[in-house]
């Protein structure tokens, strides 16, 4: 019996010495990837795949959460999509009749203009404020180029 409870207690201190291991490999697991807000993710997704956005930054490293199945899904068509096909989905976006509402905002009076601030958070991940600059640049000049097309195209 002493035997027994003596290997009970072995057993007992060799689980709490090893847990704070434990612990620290499954925080690491969890900090390997950047966590940033459900808005941003749900950008990087319509980026990704409307506009065919490809980040400067590795989006693997970014957690998807309840998104990533919609990532995945994507991610599978583009895989089976040939480039003629990517190219053809691609043209719809470009057309000059959807900019008929876009003058206004690209007026000559720029400077009239109030500039919005960037959407930062508090205490975010470097890493989504950078992507999040960058989605929001992405998608500036888009739809400026766009714009820029269909009223050189009598648009």
């Amino acid at each position: 019996m002493k035997r027994l409870g003596l290997a009970g207690l072995l057993i007992l201190l060799l689980a709490v010495s090893i847990s704070p291991f434990l612990t620290q490999a499954q925080d690491n697991m969890m900090t390997d990837k950047h966590v940033c807000d459900s808005t941003l993710m749900t950008l990087l997704l319509v980026a990704e795949g409307d506009y065919g956005f490809h980040s400067m930054q590795d989006t693997s490293t970014f957690e998807k959460g309840q998104l990533q199945p919609l990532f995945d899904t994507m991610m599978m068509g583009m895989d089976t999509m040939s480039g003629d096909e990517m190219m053809a989905t691609e043209e719809p976006m470009m057309g000059g009749d959807m900019m008929a509402t876009e003058e206004p905002m690209m007026g000559d009076n720029m400077m009239d203009t109030v500039m919005l601030a960037p959407g930062v958070l508090p205490d975010e991940d470097q890493a989504c404020t950078d992507l999040r600059a960058e989605l929001e640049s992405f998608f500036y000049d888009h739809w400026a180029m766009m714009g820029d097309s269909s009223m050189s195209n009598g648009g």
